[in-house]
């Protein structure tokens, strides 16, 4: 398989590799501006900071006039990884915009209640939260208004382990250079892992606030192909950055990273 193929025949290179480039090290990074798109003019600010979230809510009073309320330290439940954020929700008062000065002093918080961010997945969740005694409950997503282009040289590696392949679990580390096409919605990634082998990833991308999945087949100069994966996939001026999973059919599965900084 490809994957034990990457073990033997590569020789690794220094260079960042692709897990650095996250903004979070901790696990998923949820920072991103979430909605229900059935209720536009409502929703979540999330910033993400290793185990801890710092949400603001804007909505509306029984007045109708927006509100915003903060959840300034919710905090991981069950440690790294975990999908679920519990904790305080206040409401803040301070001096007028128009003010020439700003006067710290002037600030309050009150209370109203607690806040609880669940993620099913890396793209969805659930907000509950409770205001004075009433009680909230919304599926929520990440809000997409503009796309990304994930096009470019990129210099990076590939982490990850093959397992169920007949020949047992092993782990890896390959340095490679990638070339990422795109047209549309459809997106190529060309990985060149040595000058005989060179694996392609064809497929549709879809995104979701700022990260993307992408879906479709992986074919490689050996002759080793299946269906792959990519999730949590992010692009920027420094790198591209996703999780992937490649399904060689007969329970042979291969999990990892890739990625690389841009050339």
């Amino acid at each position: 398989m490809r994957g034990f193929l990457k073990i033997a025949a590569l020789v690794l290179a220094t260079l960042v590799p692709p897990h650095a480039l996250a903004a979070n090290t901790w696990g998923t990074d949820f920072s991103d501006l979430w909605w229900k798109p059935s209720e536009s003019g409502w929703g979540a600010n999330v910033a993400h900071q290793g185990e801890i979230i710092f949400m603001t809510v804007f909505v509306y009073g029984a007045d109708n006039r927006v509100r915003w309320f903060v959840a300034p330290a919710m905090a991981s439940q069950g440690g790294v990884n975990s999908m679920t954020f519990v904790g305080t929700l206040h409401e803040t008062a301070g001096p007028y915009l128009g003010d020439t000065t700003f006067d710290p002093q002037a600030v309050g918080i009150r209370t109203v209640g607690n806040a609880i961010l669940q993620f099913g997945a890396v793209e969805a969740g659930v907000l509950t939260y409770s205001v004075d005694g009433a009680q909230v409950s919304k599926a929520i997503e990440r809000q997409t208004f503009r796309s990304n282009n994930l096009a470019g040289s990129y210099f990076g590696s590939e982490v990850g382990a093959v397992a169920g392949c007949g020949t047992g679990s092993a782990g890896f580390e390959n340095h490679t250079a990638l070339v990422v096409s795109q047209s549309g919605n459809a997106v190529s990634i060309l990985t060149t892992l040595s000058d005989t082998l060179s694996c392609t990833y064809a497929g549709i991308y879809a995104q979701s606030g700022r990260m993307g999945r992408i879906q479709g087949t992986m074919t490689c100069t050996n002759g080793s192909q299946g269906s792959f994966v990519a999730a949590e996939v992010e692009a920027g001026h420094l790198g591209f950055l996703s999780r992937y999973t490649v399904d060689y059919g007969s329970g042979c599965v291969e999990t990892g990273r890739m990625g690389g900084t841009r050339r």
